[in-house]
């Protein structure tokens, strides 16, 4: 029985040389060559599995792209509703965030790493010589740069078509709240400051200067030009020169000590702002960081939010 045994394998053997068969084994995952936002080309899984996001904003459209099974880890500020748009539930549903500690994202195993291209260009380098695929994902100015933040994240995972339906909705909902606006003439437009803990943000040339705009507000501090990616905020001493009609306060706390109320004390019994219309009218409105800092396909509800607290006559009865 032995011998016949040996002889059947040797035989079936030859048989699969002759007829070119191959011995079955587990299939590889199956790559494909992008290149991302920075200019990069990498090679990634042609349907990654385990995606991993370092930012909020990708953590946003990634959730509204693909299912939270896909996902090993969002960034550290997934679930903060003050600073993103993905909610304490929506966190859980993935399960686990992550900091920018190179051995805690290499120990998850993921397949690809969606960050921005603010990320530290030594983390990049140590992920990529792991053999860990990193997508560079692109900071945006304006609108027209959300789209194409989408639309390569979109690519990044091989979900094209996604990131056009998603692009599509954006600009629905933007058409739909244009037409809502329309009665708003340039000559109506009330001017509007965003603040930080730290002074005034909205600078021409930034995102946040764009959805004040496009919600029909003159943004009081597009007058000033900082070059892109500069972190520096205009002081609040120009409150008085440049008037705005309604400041847009601060409400995420970034450190101990930044108190939303006393903050908002402080600036309406300054003395040098007395005469300052939003401070003479009480027109200081807590507005969250996630509409100010926004990074993703909700730009759309930024510009929204920034209509009402400027226009809340407009929006009465909705």
């Amino acid at each position: 029985m032995r011998k016949l045994f040996s002889f059947l394998c040797v035989f079936l053997l030859g048989v699969c040389f002759l007829t070119g068969c191959t011995i079955s084994k587990e299939p590889t995952e199956q790559m494909r060559t992008i290149t991302d936002d920075a200019g990069r080309e990498l090679r990634v899984p042609l349907h990654p599995k385990r995606i991993m996001s370092l930012t909020y904003g990708t953590d946003e459209i990634l959730m509204d792209m693909v299912k939270p099974d896909r996902i090993v880890a969002l960034s550290k500020y997934a679930g903060d509703t003050d600073i993103t748009f993905v909610t304490p539930q929506m966190r859980d549903q993935v399960g686990r965030t992550i900091d920018m500690e190179p051995e805690s994202i290499i120990s998850l195993n993921p397949d690809l790493v969606i960050a921005s291209i603010s990320v530290p260009t030594q983390m990049v380098k140590l992920l990529s010589d792991s053999g860990i695929p990193v997508y560079m994902s692109c900071i945006a100015y304006d609108y027209e740069g959300i789209e194409t933040k989408v639309r390569g994240l979109a690519k990044a995972i091989h979900e094209e078509d996604k990131g056009e339906q998603m692009v599509q909705a954006m600009n629905d909902r933007l058409a739909a709240l244009e037409d809502k606006l329309s009665g708003i003439t340039p000559d109506k437009e009330r001017v509007a400051l965003g603040l930080s803990w730290r002074g005034i943000l909205g600078k021409k040339g930034t995102l946040f200067c764009d959805v004040l705009e496009r919600a029909h507000v003159k943004d009081g501090a597009s007058v000033y030009t900082v070059p892109k990616g500069a972190d520096a905020y205009l002081s609040n001493e120009l409150l008085p020169k440049i008037n705005p009609d309604v400041i847009l306060l601060p409400v995420w706390r970034v450190k101990d000590g930044d108190d939303q109320e006393k903050f908002a004390h402080d600036l309406a019994s300054n003395p040098a702002f007395q005469d300052v219309t939003a401070v003479k009218e009480g027109h200081l409105i807590p507005f969250p960081e996630k509409y100010k800092y926004v990074m993703s396909h909700h730009v759309v509800d930024s510009i929204e939010a920034a209509a009402k607290a400027v226009y809340p006559e407009v929006f009465e009865g909705d």
